[in-house]
């Protein structure tokens, strides 16, 4: 007792692919004679294994044998025509363009496979996270920023420095420039600081100034703003502001 087994095919196509590569034929030039009979032999094997043979398998072994029997018909030799079409060539366009397709469908396979190994998190949505510009936010300056304000102020003024260097006695106190800032605010709630300053001012009081506004932000007696980045200072009344 012996068992015979039989491979899946997905059709007649894949079949004769099958057998061909099986015996090394070259597919553009077929014995149709030795594929035929392999092909039948596959055929009468499914029959003896009781298996149900598709109507397509039974189309392309009608289709295989007229092909052999044209090729095996008997030409005369006036009758030779030098561009006659091989039979075997309609059968040898479909056997290339399955092939190409299977190559096709198992390199997509094999994509789909390494594909399958990555796995991907969908995007998070963190737009409660995003910060909302409100201009009329207090501005988290430090000396940092008020020296670059300074030098943008300087450069503004255009002050007229003369060759030499005087050192004289601090007289502008950062109570008076406290004070100064009072003044500005008692009858408005805000006001420009670059616009009150006067073009003649000394470099000792406008660090001075600078220094009174950091402390007071700190205090909370007033809040600076600015409408972009190196604007216009505008200061306003703080939480904690008392008019004097």
């Amino acid at each position: 007792m012996y068992e015979v087994k039989l491979d899946a095919f997905e059709g007649p196509l894949d079949l004769l692919l099958h057998l061909i590569q099986k015996y090394e034929i070259d597919i553009y030039d077929i014995p149709m004679k030795s594929l035929t009979e392999q092909y039948l032999s596959y055929i009468h094997q499914m029959k003896i294994l009781e298996i149900n043979v598709a109507s397509e398998y039974l189309v392309m072994a009608a289709e295989l044998l007229m092909i052999k029997s044209k090729l095996l018909l008997p030409t005369q030799p006036a009758e030779i025509d030098e561009f006659e079409d091989d039979p075997r060539e309609d059968l040898v366009r479909q056997l290339i363009e399955y092939q190409n397709y299977k190559e096709y469908a198992s390199l997509l396979n094999t994509k789909k496979i390494e594909r399958e190994q990555l796995f991907v998190k969908k995007p998070a949505d963190l737009s409660k996270f995003e910060e909302v510009y409100d201009k009329r936010a207090p501005l988290d300056l430090n000396l940092t920023d008020l020296i670059i304000a300074y030098q943008r102020t300087k450069k503004r003024q255009k002050f007229n420095q003369p060759q030499k260097v005087t050192v004289n006695e601090d007289s502008y106190t950062i109570e008076m420039a406290t004070n100064n800032i009072h003044t500005q605010l008692v009858n408005q709630s805000s006001y420009r600081f670059f616009e009150t300053l006067p073009n003649d001012l000394s470099t000792n009081v406008l660090v001075t100034l600078f220094l009174a506004i950091l402390e007071m932000m700190k205090l909370r007696q007033i809040d600076v703003f600015q409408k972009h980045q190196f604007g216009e200072i505008i200061i306003n009344r703080g939480v904690n502001y008392v008019s004097e």
